[in-house]
């Protein structure tokens, strides 16, 4: 309809972001779990845990291209204000055990697919801290002790 393309126009259109949402995650689904998986990412559903709760919180994909850019800018400014620290886990189940200590928490967030680096970096300019860094944290804590025996 006209009122449609008046309101994708502007950059308004929900009807359109889904369908190139859903383009995009044809595009690159190597299965239909990894399409449902894809399109869970287009609302940056990011599962916390602290104790023993846990939850979902949605973040606001308008702020960054990548979760984490929203979730950093949040912890950025909240730290500004008030006392605590920030540790960055590559590892599920110790993000996890981690989180169970008193006072914390822990988000767990979305690997960042091959595809959305170059959107990311030309959309928000560098990548938010530890983004991009490989591996489990298994495997880098055996190099790192590795390079200590050496």
């Amino acid at each position: 309809s006209t009122a449609e393309y008046h309101v994708a126009e502007k950059g308004q259109s929900w009807k359109l972001d889904l369908a190139m949402a859903i383009d995009e995650a044809m595009r690159y689904a190597v299965s239909k779990e990894h399409f449902i998986e894809l399109m869970e990412m287009e609302g940056y559903e990011v599962k916390w845990y602290s104790g023993e709760a846990c939850g979902t919180v949605t973040l606001d994909p308008a702020r960054s291209e990548l979760a984490v850019g929203v979730l950093q800018g949040f912890l950025d400014n909240y730290l500004k204000e008030n006392p605590g620290e920030i540790d960055y886990i590559h590892d599920d189940d110790a993000l996890i055990a981690l989180a169970k200590q008193d006072k914390a928490i822990g988000f767990l967030l979305p690997a960042m697919e091959k595809s959305q680096l170059f959107r990311g970096v030309i959309r928000d300019g560098a990548l938010p801290r530890k983004t991009f860094s490989m591996g489990h944290s298994r495997e880098k804590r055996y190099y790192l002790e590795g390079r200590k025996i050496r």
